[in-house]
């Protein structure tokens, strides 16, 4: 039950937090100059038009616009894939020409039709900086849901996969193009191409300040020694993770008692297996009872872990918040905390040796846990996913910030080190408790010496009763 309860979290945290990353692929250099060209043709027809807002033509972009819907509709509905990528590209310049003529509903509704694409990295850009500029300067919009939708892109841009900066050979997100001023129709200075996880995190950065867990990682960091210096925000991990742990203490200590109880009852259990090994349903109506006896509730080693999931989710939200304080510091072989931990091998990323270092630390965890199985199949299901686990995990949060793993290594450190010293405590109370009763075998009985007859009083009393006569009260005269 434990198991499936763990491996149900492993399977949910990844989708709660949204570690998946972004729909759509990395949008290939050659592909971006010539979207950089295109959309650099519109700032030049729109310049044609004038840059006053008095004597500003915008007829030479409405007949662009009117050019680029005409080349999108023969493809819209295109189920071929180039053709549907060169649709989100018109999407994509649409989109700018609303822009450019100050329609920026319109320019978020066609940015939005090309974010499941391969520009999507640019749509997204090109959603935040709208709504930023909707909440900031026009007036009659909703600032706070404008600030969230452009949160919610920024967020999308920063879950791009990491990749492998052939030319330097260092790891960053795939580039995106900014605009300088970021929206129109003020006149555009330059495009500029830039790193869609970094200037994302920078972002997400100032909208982040408020919020409960930057401000304790920020305040970790500060007593450790203040933003300056890498070790500070080493020691921030730290802290946090014991903090996690003194918290979770208690339901660890009754999650590992109740699997103790549970190792004690399997002889019974398999004892039972064996008696009704043709009737499930009796099989467990005796079980059930057997817990009852034994007051061992099946469950209960379950709900401490469940309990302990909000904790991870809000430690992985707060350093996603806190990522881009991150950036440059470095651990051991690790260059950034806010980047994966990968190696390249080959031209391919594979999981750095800190992911690997906890895949091993959770492959002692499981095989510390681990049950007596009751039947050879069983056993050979435990054997399977004590190794599974750890890879899948591996497998998992490759794509995690390096700060995350570092945290979660030291939390199941921390968890294995508490498990050892429990179960180690309550091996030794067993072996104390089989020893007195082996030695109490060992020993001949004592004889009994015959007890000592009763003095002839007592044969007394028993004949005339226990309860003492009353005496007779004389009567008066």
């Amino acid at each position: 039950m434990s198991r499936g309860i763990l491996v149900l979290s492993v399977l949910l945290l990844p989708l709660l937090a949204g570690c998946f990353g972004a729909m759509g692929v990395p949008l290939p250099e050659d592909r971006l100059v010539k979207l950089r060209a295109q959309l650099e043709e519109i700032d030049l027809v729109a310049a044609a038009g004038g840059e006053s807002e008095e004597d500003r033509d915008d007829g030479p972009v409405r007949s662009h616009l009117e050019s680029l819907k005409a080349s999108l509709a023969p493809i819209a509905d295109s189920k071929d894939r180039s053709l549907r990528s060169d649709a989100a590209r018109l999407h994509l310049l649409i989109g700018y020409c609303w822009e450019r003529l100050g329609e920026f509903r319109e320019a978020i509704r066609e940015y939005e039709q090309a974010t499941g694409s391969e520009y999507g990295s640019v749509a997204f850009m090109r959603v935040a900086q709208v709504n930023e500029h909707l909440a900031e300067n026009v007036s009659g919009e909703d600032p706070a849901k404008r600030k969230k939708n452009a949160i919610k892109a920024l967020e999308r841009g920063a879950n791009f996969p990491i990749q492998l900066d052939a030319s330097t050979g260092k790891l960053r997100g795939p580039l995106v193009l900014v605009r300088q001023p970021p929206v129109g129709p003020a006149p555009v200075v330059e495009w500029l191409a830039v790193d869609i996880r970094h200037h994302s995190y920078k972002a997400l950065d100032e909208y982040y300040q408020e919020k409960l867990a930057y401000r304790i990682f920020d305040f970790l960091v500060n007593i450790s020694g203040g933003r300056d210096k890498n070790s500070s925000y080493l020691l921030a991990i730290v802290l946090i993770a014991l903090l996690a742990k003194l918290i979770t203490m208690p339901l660890s200590t009754a999650q590992f008692r109740s699997m103790h109880a549970m190792q004690a009852v399997q002889p019974e259990v398999k004892k039972l297996q064996e008696k009704y090994k043709n009737d499930k349903q009796q099989l467990a109506r005796a079980q059930m009872a057997l817990f009852k006896e034994h007051k061992v509730n099946p469950a209960s080693s379950c709900l401490p872990m469940l309990i302990q999931m909000p904790i991870l989710i809000w430690v992985y939200y707060g350093i996603r918040q806190f990522v881009f304080r991150f950036e440059g510091v470095h651990f051991l072989h690790v260059d950034s905390l806010a980047n994966p931990d990968v190696i390249s091998i080959g031209g391919s990323l594979w999981p750095g040796p800190l992911l690997l270092v906890y895949g091993l630390s959770m492959y002692v965890s499981q095989k510390l846990i681990a049950t007596p199985a009751a039947t050879p199949e069983q056993q050979q299901q435990q054997k399977l996913m004590a190794f599974m686990m750890p890879v899948l995990l591996v497998v998992i949060l490759k794509g995690l910030p390096a700060a995350f793993i570092l945290y979660w290594l030291l939390n199941n450190i921390l968890m294995t080190g508490h498990q050892y010293l429990i179960m180690r405590r309550r091996r030794l109370e067993d072996a104390d408790v089989a020893g007195t009763l082996a030695l109490a075998q060992a020993q001949p009985p004592i004889p009994s010496s015959p007890s000592p007859a009763p003095p002839p009083e007592a044969f007394d009393k028993i004949s005339q009763g226990t309860r003492p006569r009353r005496k007779k009260k004389k009567k008066k005269r």
